[in-house]
């Protein structure tokens, strides 16, 4: 069981090529915490790494996020050197590390908001939200477009990730797309403050 006058919690920021499987990702970060020799907190009946990882296999991803324990302070930058090589060939690329209070919300609790750009969407967006009114109250906080072939989409979460994938929200926005003719990106992921305001996380 972790001492909570001992043990250590870090954020690690990642990226996650397309055709890699999230759910893989906590035996990958395990085998790479072992083998680079520091030195893992355990926790009862909890898992010694909390993922937070929603972008579909196909997808490629600059926002995924993961949080472990460590006995032994290590400064961030260290635990980056020990961990990057062994992470080569994952799938994921470690980018960041943070040491946080160890009372902080685990991850899973934090994200309120996911960000995604898509390629290849056709059809009238303004038209798209009039049709489903209850699409954007429920799941969907912003659709723009940015150019004639890319929108951007900030939709809300579930504390299990994206309420669907993106190709359900697209379908109940009756947007004209099929799967192989659009590419998804998650570029960022949210937390809202007490004033309401969105903090990149």
């Amino acid at each position: 069981m972790i001492d909570i006058d001992t043990a250590f919690k870090y954020r690690l920021k990642l990226d996650k090529a397309a055709g890699f499987a999230c759910h893989r990702f906590v035996q990958v970060l395990m085998d790479a915490v072992t083998k680079s020799g520091l030195e893992y907190a355990e926790k009862k009946n909890h898992p010694k790494v909390y993922v937070y990882l929603g972008a579909a296999e196909e997808e490629e991803s600059f926002a995924e996020l993961a949080e472990i324990f460590l006995k032994v302070y290590a400064s961030p930058e260290d635990v980056k050197t020990k961990l990057a090589p062994f992470l080569e060939g994952s799938g994921f690329v470690l980018k960041e590390v943070e040491l946080l209070p160890y009372h902080l919300s685990n991850v899973q609790n934090l994200i309120s908001h996911v960000c995604y750009k898509i390629e290849g969407v056709r059809g009238s967006i303004s038209r798209a939200l009039s049709l489903c009114p209850k699409v954007q109250r429920k799941h969907l906080y912003s659709i723009e477009r940015l150019n004639a072939k890319e929108v951007k989409i900030i939709m809300r979460t579930t504390p299990l990730g994206s309420f669907s994938p993106v190709q359900e929200l697209l379908k109940l926005l009756r947007l004209d797309v099929k799967k192989e003719e659009y590419k998804a990106t998650r570029m960022s992921l949210y937390w809202v403050d007490k004033k309401g305001e969105f903090r990149s996380v």
